[in-house]
């Protein structure tokens, strides 16, 4: 028994409230160590001489990566023995007894280890169960599983009269004004349904200098290259008559040195009112330059993007008033929030408790590019974007240097580290704005873009698509990701088109792929298979390398993708989905 491995945190991580009422609590050890593991619990104020509230679940393996095995139990708080009046339990105490591969017990209770049964309740730890089931994780029911479309304004769809020389135009540049606008968003959105998204995500829609608009001059207006009020009216309303929601990019970590309060220092220095809304070094205000650092903190070194001071209550009050604003007087659904890890805790609490005032189906979503547990306990946003995902995803299908088993193993320790809630609203990308297409990582082959896709529709999570990846758009790092959307029919690849298609249909009809429901799940890395056995019965297969391969045993299945039978072979990074027939 490896004791190192055991680990158990008794509080929001590990033991918490599902929205559903039940107590979850978890535990980790070291991968393959434990065969069984059981979670007794009892009331902490009721001893055993009054009543017995004692109770035993055995745990389940909900998840495992390269090191540990991750147990839980979900259990149903009983009522408090006698004390039918108040019939709530106030606190439950438990302990873990482990069974090692070799048959070796051992209990652990309150991190200390036993030998025997803890017999005082002083070795247990503790759950208060009121304090944390008010701390119980709320996020959006419609947010679960959807599907998310991240629109690039400026590039993605035009009612002006633009040459196809500059629409089409690759590589593109940073400044190439291709005149797009939310009225030839508003027209595409049949587009956009019939593809079957859920959610539309825009980047930066507010007055900017710039075509990506990162580097915001004034929240309260839309950019007029892109339209106006109206128009950012009119498109959430007509999305949400289609069933569709909108999110928009909330950059709240920097602003335009254009921008009013910058202004201001510039022109003041110290006696401006707002100077302690930036990081300020001296009233000497430099940009910096290739080989130099701008006397302010800034985003990334970037002296056109100053740095807000969020920990200024005057400055928070201000952006958090834009953030319900919006939500409020527009009908919003929600807030994709940008360089969010680089803002502190204190403030993203202060915002969640103001939107979700506002509407508590508010989805919050913060972009980082690492693994964030400490953003994500119920308290400040409620997803990602899962960058972890687009990692893994790459490195098998692209880069060749993460096997089957590998890939579950990292998508494991996700799974287990992160809360139960954020898991089904996680924004599994493959690419983005900020990263090159993942056609052109993958050399152009679009059988790996096709794999790709299928791995995000087809498993827990938030599918997102980036505009484009369903017709087969290309494009190298920043800014040519950020080219022109091909609507010129002759440029689409429609095969790719109706894969989308077929996936999102599959994906809203067929509830134990979204929910994760599966009777096992097997990698085979000598023949490149990851093969995942529904609890309704069907099962997914996907073949993560070249050259065909066979899965024999299933021949004569309906192949649900193709709405064909099953011949028993998959090709070179091919996925089949069957059904018994």
């Amino acid at each position: 028994m490896i004791y190192s491995g055991i680990s158990h945190y008794a509080d929001q991580r590990d033991a918490f409230f599902l929205e559903d009422g039940r107590l979850r609590i978890r535990i980790a050890t070291s991968r393959g160590d434990m065969s069984a593991i059981y979670l007794h619990t009892q009331d902490k104020y009721i001893g055993l001489d009054r009543a017995d509230t004692r109770a035993c679940y055995k745990m389940h393996r909900y998840a495992s990566d390269f090191g540990h095995d991750y147990f839980s139990a979900d259990i149903d708080i009983p009522m408090a023995g006698q004390f039918k009046k108040n019939p709530d339990m106030l606190c439950l105490r438990y302990f873990f007894e482990m069974v090692d591969e070799a048959g070796a017990r051992i209990w652990y209770g309150d991190s200390r280890f036993f030998s025997g049964e803890p017999g005082d309740v002083e070795a247990m730890y503790d759950c208060p169960l009121i304090s944390r089931r008010e701390q119980t994780f709320h996020v959006p029911d419609w947010a679960k599983n959807a599907v998310v479309y991240q629109i690039f304004p400026t590039r993605f769809a035009t009612t002006e009269k633009v040459p196809d020389k500059l629409w089409y135009k690759a590589p593109i540049d940073w400044d190439d004004d291709l005149k797009g606008n939310l009225q030839g968003i508003i027209e595409h959105l049949p587009y956009l349904k019939e593809l079957g998204v859920d959610v539309i995500y825009m980047t930066p829609i507010f007055r900017s200098n710039t075509s990506h608009k990162y580097d915001t001059i004034d929240y309260y207006s839309v950019d007029p290259s892109l339209g106006d009020q109206d128009d950012l009216h009119e498109l959430v309303d007509k999305a949400h008559a289609a069933g569709m929601r909108v999110m928009l990019d909330g950059v709240f970590n920097h602003t335009s040195p254009d921008f009013f309060a910058f202004k201001d220092v510039q022109k003041n220095g110290k006696a401006s009112k707002y100077y302690n809304w930036y990081y300020l070094d001296s009233d000497d205000i430099s940009f910096g330059s290739e080989t130099s650092k701008p006397s302010f903190q800034s985003f990334a070194y970037v002296g056109f993007m100053p740095k807000l001071n969020l920990s200024n209550p005057e400055t928070a009050s201000y952006v958090i008033d834009i953030a319900c604003h919006y939500i409020k007087d527009f009908g919003i659904d929600g807030w994709r929030l940008d360089v969010a890890d680089e803002i502190g805790h204190s403030f993203w609490k202060k915002f969640r408790r103001a939107v979700k005032a506002v509407n508590h189906d508010a989805l919050l979503v913060g972009e980082i590019w690492h693994f964030s547990p400490d953003f994500l306990q119920g308290d400040e946003w409620d997803s990602v974007m899962n960058y972890a995902f687009y990692k893994n995803i790459a490195s098998m299908l692209c880069d060749g240097n993460l096997s089957p088993s590998g890939f579950l193993s990292q998508q494991g320790f996700l799974n287990g580290q992160y809360h139960s809630a954020v898991l089904p609203v996680m924004w599994n990308l493959i690419d983005s704005h900020d990263t090159s297409r993942f056609l052109w990582r993958a050399g152009g082959d679009k059988r790996k873009l096709a794999l790709a896709a299928a791995f995000q529709m087809l498993t827990p999570g938030t599918p997102f698509i980036y505009y484009g990846d369903e017709i087969a758009m290309t494009g190298g790092d920043d800014p040519d990701n950020r080219r022109g959307m091909l609507w010129d029919k002759d440029l689409q690849d429609m095969d790719m088109y109706h894969w989308y298609q077929r996936l999102t249909f599959f994906r809203h009809t067929i509830n134990a792929l979204t929910a994760g429901s599966y009777s096992s799940v097997n990698a085979d890395d000598d023949k490149c298979l990851l093969e995942y056995h529904l609890s309704s019965g069907e099962v997914l297969i996907f073949h993560t390398a070249d050259g065909e391969t066979n899965a024999l045993e299933y021949k004569g299945y309906k192949e649900l993708l193709s709405d064909e039978t099953f011949d028993g072979t998959i090709p070179g990074y091919g996925c089949v989905l069957l059904r018994k027939a």
